[in-house]
């Protein structure tokens, strides 16, 4: 810790990113505090548990009560925050969340960074924990709250840095995207399709950020990129440094061999360059995860690491919560999941009915982020749905925000689905979704939430119901 920077204070500190963030660097000695509109559990119990000062609010006064050496600006904080605006009129250092990272837990250490439409999270939890065990003791961030670790961010004491590598832009200051800040040395690439459809115009939009990031890589660097994603492969021809692929296609340098699916999870067969690895087991369910294990298994042996250390380890890591989380197996299953783009609702129906293949499947839907509201998706999620016997749409959180003609249509996607024959109700809200769907769940039925955000607590809710 520089003998100049000690005091750190974050504006919008709730965030799971940013609150993780602060976390670890309270853990790293630094006095830590923190402001934000509303602060919710769990990340207030967590940033509590840490010694981090919170504040609840966003206020010029705060700027008169503390005296930080630096003040970290999240992307959700807008230029017109009175905090924000007051911070920056006095003259203090300030940077935004992802710099934060690069200066003060990246350092020097080499750079593992987790990209891709799909998959970012669990595959920095997975190589997080990998390293871990094997006894790198790595820094990491990651923007989620993984199972297998004590916590979503650290600074480890060992040289190598792993990060979940967002293409969303960083501040109202910054509107670069997130990843150009973490100089990555490796480079995972799993997919890239249109998202964030508030910053980014169309998928060239999307593309020119991730040959941004690839063209950051050095000569002896390393991009992982998946092999099966032609969009992937398309930008893989601009990288400077070598390439290894991954995938289910037996062309991929590393590639899966026979799987074998079970209720316990999947057994599955690694080739590299088309030679037998020998088989691993995991718990979690779903072709992609098979996907998101593999990557890390090729960071890993690119790390040096032996495959017979990282093959045990593949069946103890068990994910991130809000990934496929089982929060309670009977007289229902009910699976919640932070799906929201279409490739994901649809790999994560999937999954679940692999792991539960009897019992009426419900998929309860809510198109909260900034793209799920808006239509660019409308016809991709009719069939993303095809998995389920009965879909419940919620109408998009903060609908009014959207002019009809930009904004995503419960009632369209609900009528094309039923012109599929698939049974589909939408729902002007969570209270009337939740009165018709608790009249209508019968025993074994299985139930998959799905939301980037809290979609007004309904897990809670139908928790309390079965109880």
């Amino acid at each position: 810790m520089s003998a100049e920077l000690t005091k750190i204070h974050f504006v919008g500190v709730g965030g799971v990113g940013m609150g993780s963030l602060a976390e670890a660097l309270a853990a790293a000695g630094y006095k830590v505090s923190g402001s934000d509109g509303a602060l919710y559990d769990p990340m207030k119990s967590v940033l509590a548990k840490a010694n981090v000062q919170m504040i609840e609010g966003f206020s010029a006064e705060t700027t008169e009560k503390l005296r930080p050496d630096l003040v970290v600006i999240g992307n959700v904080v807008r230029k017109e925050n009175p905090e924000a605006a007051a911070w920056i009129r006095k003259g203090v250092s300030f940077v935004s969340f992802p710099e934060a990272v690069r200066r003060l837990i990246i350092e020097d250490r080499a750079s593992v960074v987790c990209s891709g439409t799909h998959g970012k999270t669990t595959t920095t939890s997975w190589i997080s924990f990998l390293l871990d065990r094997l006894g790198l003791n790595p820094s990491y961030l990651i923007g989620g709250v993984p199972h297998d670790l004590e916590r979503g961010s650290r600074k480890g004491d060992g040289k190598v840095f792993v990060g979940e590598g967002d293409e969303y832009d960083s501040a109202f200051f910054d509107k670069g995207a997130k990843f150009l800040h973490y100089k990555p040395d490796t480079l995972v690439l799993s997919g890239v399709e249109f998202d964030h459809a508030d910053i980014y115009r169309d998928l060239e939009h999307v593309k020119e950020s991730f040959r941004s990031v690839i063209s950051l890589l050095p000569g002896d660097g390393l991009l992982i990129a998946r092999y099966d994603s032609p969009t992937v492969m398309e930008l893989v021809t601009d990288a400077l440094c070598p390439v290894q692929t991954f995938g289910e296609s037996p062309q991929a340098m590393w590639s899966l061999g026979k799987t074998s699916e079970s209720p316990s999870g999947i057994e599955f067969e690694v080739l590299f360059k088309g030679q037998s690895l020998g088989n691993f087991q995991t718990s979690m369910f779903g072709r992609h995860n098979l996907m998101n294990l593999l990557s890390g298994i090729v960071c890993a042996a690119n790390l040096g690491q032996p495959i017979d250390k990282i093959r045990p380890l593949v069946s103890a890591f068990s994910g991130v919560r809000r990934r496929q989380q089982i929060l309670l197996k009977s007289p229902n299953v009910l699976v919640d999941d932070f799906a929201h783009h279409p490739t994901e609702v649809k790999a994560t129906l999937e999954a679940v009915r692999t792991r539960y293949p009897t019992g009426k499947l419900w998929a309860l839907f809510e198109p909260r982020s900034a793209t799920a509201r808006r239509n660019v998706h409308q016809t991709a999620y009719v069939e993303s749905f095809d998995t389920a016997d009965e879909v419940l749409v919620k109408s998009p959180y903060r609908a009014n925000e959207l002019g009809e003609a930009d904004r995503f249509s419960p009632e369209k996607l609900v009528a094309a689905l039923n012109d599929r024959g698939k049974k589909a109700v939408s729902f002007a809200d969570t209270a009337t979704l939740l009165e018709y769907f608790n009249k209508s769940l019968a025993p074994g039925d299985i139930v998959v939430v799905m939301s980037n955000g809290e979609f007004d607590k309904i897990q809670s809710k139908i928790l309390s119901h079965l109880a």
